[in-house]
C-alpha cells in the first residue's frame, strides 16, 4: 500500500521532452525536510549554487533521475503544468495512495484556453 502524501506537499510535473511522458515529483512541505541531511551551498557569486542545482537530479515517483532545471537547448526534461492525461507516467501514478490519485490530474489541458 502506498504511503499517503503529506499535507502541504508540492506536486510538480516533469516532462521527458523526447517522449512526451510526464512524471510526478512530490516535494514535501518545508516543515518535513530534515535540515541536517541537506548540504547548503552558499550563493556567493561563484556559480557553485547554480551548478549544484543543475547537477543534482530530481527523482520522480517512478525512480527516474531527471534534470528539469537545465536551461540548455539540448535539455532532456522540463517542468510542465499543461499536458494531456494520457501523457502521465503510469508507474508514477501507481505509486500514489488512492486518496492522493486525484493530484495527478490537477493540471491544465493543452486545449484549455481559459488557463
Amino acid at each position: 500500500m502506498a504511503k499517503p502524501i503529506a499535507a502541504g506537499s508540492d506536486v510538480q510535473f516533469v516532462k521527458a521532452l523526447r517522449t512526451g511522458t510526464v512524471h510526478l515529483v512530490i516535494l514535501p512541505p518545508e516543515s518535513d525536510v530534515d535540515d541536517e541531511s541537506i548540504e547548503s551551498i552558499p550563493m556567493d557569486g561563484s556559480g557553485r549554487a547554480l551548478a549544484g542545482l543543475l547537477g543534482t537530479p530530481t527523482v520522480t515517483r517512478c525512480g527516474q533521475n531527471t534534470f528539469p532545471h537545465n536551461p540548455s537547448a539540448d535539455a532532456r526534461h522540463g517542468l510542465t503544468y499543461r499536458f494531456h492525461d494520457e501523457q502521465l507516467c503510469v508507474a508514477c501514478y501507481r505509486t500514489l495512495a488512492p486518496a492522493d490519485q486525484h493530484l495527478a490530474f490537477e493540471h491544465a489541458q493543452p486545449d484549455d484556453a481559459s488557463v
